[in-house]
């Protein structure tokens, strides 16, 4: 490599350094305290159900991101959004999704009637939850363009396949985008209308067996259970929420059923 060559360099990796310490300099913190975040283990979370009048319960399970993913997955799920729209995303908006996110403690706490709803899947039939009662209903929050939804697709399909329609009632509920247009989904909008939305939910239906109802643009069903993204419900047969999880976690889901099934003889 030439003189000049070797100087061009230099200064580009120079204005490179000078330029990256700025922006942790104006970022620093963010982006420290969210790669920490991602980066972590699972949270603890005590697979005992604990009996309340009567009824078994689960604790419910919260984390700041999907801790339960290999880091791999992690890697994987990182690569399809755009860090930098999060880090730059002006303070208001900021402040207001950290708002939502909150609502999954808030919404349909774990011991109470679950919500109901009646909603439409991709196959033109309606999903209406109280008719599951007699059955363990299990059901996730998804988007085609939510990273861990699509990681956990393949997941849920086993868990369908595992057990009895008869006994345990596992289905998809179709929600808002989550990184539409970003690096990982470029061909993707934010839906404007519910029959936008079920055009995006049917191209999800073309990947798996799991029913998959969608909620309609106003978000009614999100907004009773809280607005975040991949968030996973259990409901036992007499229609009570018995485990929640902010970030669906098959693992945690298969352990609560299988106790649900010993317990009720289901």
């Amino acid at each position: 490599m030439s003189g000049l060559m070797k100087r061009v360099v230099t200064r580009k990796w120079l204005l490179g350094g000078v330029i990256g310490l700025i922006f942790v300099l104006i970022f620093g913190q963010d982006l420290v305290y969210m790669s920490r975040q991602y980066m972590m283990g699972d949270t603890s979370w005590d697979s005992q159900p604990k009996e309340q009048e009567g009824r078994m319960l689960f604790d419910e399970h919260y984390s700041m991101h999907p801790g339960h993913y290999s880091f791999m997955e992690k890697i994987g799920i990182a690569t399809k959004v755009d860090v930098m729209k999060m880090v730059m995303m002006d303070p208001e908006k900021r402040k207001k999704g950290f708002a939502e996110f909150s609502t999954i403690k808030t919404q349909s706490p774990v011991g109470t009637l679950a919500p109901d709803f009646e909603l439409q899947t991709t196959s033109g039939e309606m999903v209406r939850l109280s008719d599951k009662r007699g059955r363990i209903a299990v059901f996730m929050f998804v988007a085609m363009t939510c990273p861990p939804a699509r990681t956990q697709v393949d997941l849920w399909e086993r868990l369908y396949k595992k057990y009895p329609k008869e006994e345990v009632d596992i289905f998809f509920v179709y929600s808002r985008e989550r990184h539409a247009g970003e690096r990982g989904y470029p061909d993707f909008k934010d839906t404007t209308s519910t029959e936008e939305r079920m055009v995006h939910a049917k191209m999800m239906s073309e990947m798996t067996d799991v029913t998959i109802a969608v909620d309609p643009i106003d978000e009614r069903t999100l907004k009773d259970y809280g607005i975040v993204p991949n968030a996973a419900f259990v409901v036992d047969h007499e229609g009570y929420i018995v485990f929640k999880s902010q970030w669906a976690d098959i693992n945690k889901v298969e352990r609560v059923v299988d106790q649900l099934r010993t317990a009720y003889s289901i």
